[in-house]
């Protein structure tokens, strides 16, 4: 039995060239495709998807977000693919969890490759966006994966009560995660948390 792909992208040919590209797979198939953000939870809550392929860019939603509740609440592998130049969208994405990131102009076989490794457990980072990591260096400082997708609810506005109810988690779970930035960064308010890590590139 073929295991099951959730394709997220608002550009039909994005989503007809998948389409024909993962067709040559014996092992995966596309079972449901979204051009929008909304109604993937739902998506993914009743059909459980072994894959999802995201585009972290979309028309009604922060990709971000989407992807930070994917992979916190919902523990779904999510594979970025997207047509963004920015190295810390992808850094970012990483940190938060995402098992893989390729560009839409890499070679049509690193999406292949990209859902059979993940399918196997791995992560795979395409080797133009592993240049482009390169070139931007390493964070001094290491988040947890929810470390980073609170610090990314931060970063767009979101209260801890808001974080809290997004990632399914009760409050002093998040002022925790948020003291544990603040020693990290050497900070003491979530503002200068915000500031910090953009200057230690964290985002």
């Amino acid at each position: 039995m073929k295991r099951s792909i959730l394709l997220v992208d608002d550009h039909e040919l994005t989503r007809a060239g998948c389409r024909l590209l993962l067709a040559r797979l014996d092992n995966f198939q596309i079972t449901t495709e979204l051009d929008v953000g909304g109604g993937v939870i739902q998506e993914v809550s009743e059909n459980r998807p072994d894959i999802l392929i995201l585009d972290i860019h979309l028309p009604d939603m922060n990709g971000m977000s989407l992807l930070a509740e994917l992979v916190d609440v919902h523990e779904i592998p999510v594979l970025i693919l997207t047509g963004q130049d920015d190295p810390r969208d992808f850094a970012f994405a990483l940190r938060m969890g995402a098992r893989g990131v390729v560009r839409k102009n890499d070679p049509s076989s690193a999406i292949i490759d990209a859902i059979q490794a993940i399918g196997d457990g791995e992560i795979y980072i395409s080797a133009s966006v592993s240049e482009m990591l390169a070139e931007m260096g390493q964070p001094n400082i290491e988040l947890s994966p929810r470390q980073a997708a609170i610090l990314h609810y931060l970063s767009v506005g979101e209260t801890n009560k808001e974080i809290a109810y997004k990632l399914r988690i009760a409050m002093p779970t998040v002022s925790f995660h948020i003291g544990e930035m603040r020693k990290k960064l050497g900070v003491g308010t979530n503002k200068l948390i915000l500031n910090a890590a953009r200057s230690e590139k964290l985002l």
